[in-house]
């Protein structure tokens, strides 16, 4: 009876891990065929996406390595604890993104920065949202997890793509410019998109309160508007 009681268990764990990772990664796939349809006047080829895709997720592990060490810097004030992990979080997701696919012979027009930054920040958001349903106090309760996944789905998830699409669509204005201007305005974009970052850190941190919800209204309305700012992109021509 125990062996049977410890494969029962087994089975039942591996079975919500795999819930886990249908919900905490559809969500991000939804959202990337979302964005992708920016992409839709002149697509490239989608495996460069795929790869950038999962270059996103080896970022999420590589952070999730560096962790340990992370959290032995101390802060004077909890919002510069904030700024900090945001700041590291967009600038890993940044690199990674620009080491896989910087030179890519599918950099065509301005918009693709922002389409290869939000796939590799929604691959991101996939392994964030799996290693939060993952965890043993959500695993255990599927009604909660997938509470949590819409939430996500709703929320995280939108802001990992948003905050991508900015940063992208900030480098794209400098499409035609020289490498130099490139640079300027990417570190332009990070500092933009790390103060965002914080500011939706800071107010989620308690999602039942009206700060949540003010948090994700205002993310609503900055998709729209960064939405509205793919077709100015699109327009720039040498």
């Amino acid at each position: 009876m125990a062996v049977e009681q410890v494969i029962t268990e087994f089975t039942i764990h591996h079975k919500n891990l795999i819930f886990a990772i249908l919900f905490g990664t559809i969500p991000a796939l939804l959202w990337l065929y979302f964005w992708l349809r920016e992409d839709r006047f002149h697509p490239g080829p989608r495996w460069p996406i795929i790869v950038t895709f999962f270059a996103g997720v080896g970022t999420g592990a590589l952070l999730l390595a560096l962790a340990p060490q992370l959290k032995h810097i101390s802060f004077s004030l909890q919002e510069e604890k904030i700024f900090f992990f945001a700041l590291v979080e967009e600038f890993a997701k940044f690199f990674v993104v620009f080491i896989v696919d910087y030179k890519s012979p599918y950099f065509s027009e301005p918009i693709d920065y922002a389409i290869y930054l939000i796939s590799g920040s929604l691959g991101f958001a996939a392994f964030e949202n799996v290693l939060y349903l993952a965890h043993p106090s959500v695993i255990e309760n599927i009604p909660y997890m997938i509470e949590t996944g819409m939430f996500r789905f709703l929320g995280s998830t939108i802001l990992h793509g948003v905050l991508a699409a900015i940063l992208g669509l900030i480098i794209g204005f400098v499409f035609y410019k020289n490498t130099f201007t490139k640079i300027v305005f990417a570190g332009i974009g990070l500092g933009v998109v790390s103060i965002l970052h914080t500011l939706y850190n800071y107010f989620i941190m308690e999602r039942v309160s009206l700060n949540g919800f003010l948090a994700l209204g205002i993310l609503w309305v900055i998709s729209l508007i960064v939405i509205s700012l793919f077709e100015k992109v699109r327009m720039i021509r040498n």
